[in-house]
């Protein structure tokens, strides 16, 4: 995965230095249009790429002159690439009831991105995880306006309002809520934690970017494969801002999933009828995805969230109130799941911010596989999208879930964690 990273930013290099004297050429003052610098965001201004752009706006081009030397290519090529990373490193300790404690550093994830304008309203997109060696994303857009884009790769699904957003911002060092994490990918049956998928967007804002839309078509399976079953999922997302600070988002899903293998949590098991030597029973029946089967995957969300200023949130200095919630379900096969979040950012001290949040998923609504999580914490921003946080989290399961899951009771975890960011 490494080399594909290496290869994939020579290519994007070099693309950007066959591009630039076209580019230069059309714009002596800009090596792009000024759309393509705007800031991007699909679900809010808290995505990867967003942040990236945002982060680092493009440095001016050099100007036109006819002894094109390698210092002329080197600015023409920097002045239109843009690149972000960060770190997340901690120590999280398991308290069991009933059972073993455990305790451990760990490092949660390393992430460098890469942005380029190549050409006018085209860009390309490249973000690679260290730590689990794999290539996150990789696409290009055409962005012709602001009412209508395209992007072609790999990326991050728009089901639900959640799960586009960044590490780097989530309330919870846990990330993405449990109905989130578990419907966008991390299931076993998908086993696609990254929440990400392959295909062809389209997205953009109408009526003064009061209202944003997203339709996608992807394979619906793990990334960096191949679709496995020739089944295509849709996905389809509408956001409405009344207001600047405020958004309420729906959201979509219909498909089918290729099982990489079986998981418990899927089983049903339903009384139904059974006729058996001329005699109607009412007898148990088990529904049981196969590995490799392809199966019926459905979602559906709904959320909002709120801030307390209508500049938003710079997560450093310039921060406010925080609210989010939303409800997220879905099919696979003949189970059914369903799943709510609500959280709570509020600033109390210069860059310390208090943070709370109550998180509901029961996985199959058949067998009752519930699981509430409560969680307090604080967080302090030392600069820009770097902070310190502590959390502790107090797992709530059914006897139905701790059965399945294998556990022997509640448990709770105290969680600790840096993040940097550049």
């Amino acid at each position: 995965m490494k080399r594909l990273f290496m290869v994939a930013s020579v290519f994007v290099m070099g693309a950007l230095a066959l591009s630039a004297e076209t580019v230069m050429s059309e714009n002596s003052e800009a090596a792009v249009p000024e759309e393509n610098v705007k800031e991007f965001n699909i679900s809010s201004a808290a995505t990867e790429m967003s942040m990236l752009e945002e982060k680092n706006a493009l440095m001016a081009a050099p100007a036109d002159k006819e002894d094109k030397d390698v210092a002329y290519w080197a600015q023409s090529v920097l002045s239109r690439i843009k690149v972000l990373g960060y770190a997340q490193a901690g120590y999280t300790a398991t308290f069991q009831e009933n059972g073993r404690n455990a305790n451990t550093f760990d490092m949660k994830r390393v992430v460098m991105m890469l942005g380029a304008d190549i050409a006018p309203h085209f860009y390309a997109f490249i973000m690679h995880e260290f730590k689990a060696g794999n290539l996150l994303e990789y696409y290009m857009e055409y962005r012709p306006s602001k009412a209508i884009n395209f992007r072609l790769g790999q990326s991050k699904t728009e089901i639900s309002m959640t799960n586009p957003l960044s590490p780097r911002i989530f309330e919870s060092i846990n990330c993405a809520p449990m109905g989130i994490s578990w419907l966008c990918g991390s299931d076993p049956l998908m086993s696609n934690g990254s929440g990400r998928d392959m295909g062809l967007m389209m997205y953009g804002d109408l009526f003064k970017n009061h209202l944003r839309y997203v339709i996608e078509v992807v394979n619906g399976g793990q990334i960096n494969k191949n679709d496995q079953n020739n089944q295509k999922n849709i996905i389809a997302k509408l956001e409405y801002k009344p207001v600047k600070n405020f958004r309420v988002s729906v959201s979509g899903q219909k498909g089918y999933g290729c099982a990489v293998t079986e998981s418990a949590y899927n089983d049903v098991v339903r009384m139904q009828k059974v006729t058996e030597a001329g005699i109607e029973t009412l007898a148990p029946v088990t529904y049981h995805i196969a590995k490799g089967e392809t199966y019926r995957q459905d979602r559906y969300a709904v959320g909002c969230e709120w801030m307390s200023s209508i500049k938003g949130n710079d997560y450093f200095k310039n921060r406010c109130t925080v609210v989010r919630c939303e409800a997220i379900g879905g099919r696979d096969g003949e189970c059914h799941s369903f799943g709510a979040y609500a959280s709570l950012t509020q600033p109390v001290y210069k860059g310390m911010d208090v943070v709370a949040q109550v998180d509901y998923f029961n996985r199959n609504t058949d067998m009752k596989y519930k699981q509430t999580d409560l969680l307090l914490g604080v967080q302090y921003w030392m600069h820009s999208k770097c902070r310190v946080q502590a959390q502790y989290n107090y797992s709530i399961l059914s006897d139905e879930m701790k059965a399945v899951a294998g556990v022997p009771g509640n448990y709770g975890k105290f969680m600790a964690q840096v993040q940097f960011s550049f």
